[in-house]
């Protein structure tokens, strides 16, 4: 594996662990790769979801829509060193789906150094960055809120997703994608309720014995019930309980002048920072 827990790309000393180096990106990418190819497989893949393996990555994007956020590349020079042909499939790959928009999620220990020149000489340009999060599976968090937390199935889905796109402020038929896991091997999905009221959502994905929690929201009216610290509590003691070791997640960074709730939830969880990933991207006329 490429990830070795040093940096190649970015030149910071990143004292990780090559195998939580590794899998702070591969649950993650293996997690998306596998929820698009759920949606790809409906009978009408109404949200257009397209994935394709590239370099030991994985590259998705949504073709209903064209947000940076849904066209997406995780863990290129993760798995193995990238080349420069990787880079020409990455934006092949968005360019043959139309997509005006692309990000290349690149770690800081991702190799080869040439990576980021590779990407910048196509017309990536540095954004904004994501917090990669991980934590042992010892001394689990213990969590109260006012909703009672329940694992679903498929009975659930429109619930999961509606609730998932109001609180991000998606398109409805992004829906479609979110909740296109549900009941498939390796996942657990969960939900939060006021009374009878679905008013919040969260997943777990297991992939080796390794857990990626995601796809976490909670309708604006409800939030401040420690509803996401109790999801937490839930997924880690699931991810134990399954013979995991590691758990691994991110979200938008935290500043002081852009303080993220999400982050501080995490901490209090028991997650620490890996390392802070930037946002590649990509925009054509």
């Amino acid at each position: 594996m490429a990830g070795s827990g040093e940096s190649s790309v970015g030149g910071a000393d990143l004292a990780l662990d090559p195998e939580v180096a590794y899998w702070l990106e591969m649950s993650e990418a293996r997690a998306m790769a596998d929820v698009y190819r759920a949606a790809a497989d409906t009978s009408d893949n109404p949200v257009g979801c397209q994935v394709a393996e590239i370099g030991g990555g994985v590259a998705f994007a949504l073709t209903a829509i064209d947000v940076g956020f849904f066209n997406r590349t995780i863990g290129l020079g993760v798995e193995r060193a990238a080349t420069e042909a990787d880079v020409d499939a990455v934006v092949a790959f968005y360019e043959g789906l139309g997509r005006s928009v692309a990000v290349a999620q690149v770690a800081p220990h991702a190799a080869p150094p040439d990576l980021i020149g590779w990407l910048e000489a196509r017309g990536f340009a540095r954004s904004a960055r994501w917090a990669k999060v991980w934590r042992t599976l010892d001394d689990l968090p213990q969590a109260t809120t006012s909703l009672r937390i329940e694992r679903i199935d498929r009975s659930q889905a429109d619930a999961f997703g509606s609730i998932g796109v109001e609180a991000f402020g998606y398109p409805a038929v992004v829906a479609n994608a979110a909740v296109a896991a549900i009941g498939r091997t390796g996942w657990t999905h969960y939900m939060g309720f006021a009374g009878d009221e679905p008013v919040s959502v969260a997943a777990l994905y297991v992939t080796d014995k390794f857990a990626w929690l995601g796809f976490g929201a909670t309708r604006e009216a409800y939030r401040g019930r420690g509803g996401q610290s109790a999801l937490f509590a839930e997924r880690l003691r699931d991810a134990a309980d399954r013979g995991c070791r590691l758990a691994f997640t991110e979200t938008g960074e935290d500043s002081p002048d852009d303080p993220n709730p999400s982050y501080h939830n995490m901490i209090r969880a028991g997650f620490r920072l890996a390392y802070h990933r930037p946002n590649w991207v990509q925009r054509r006329a």
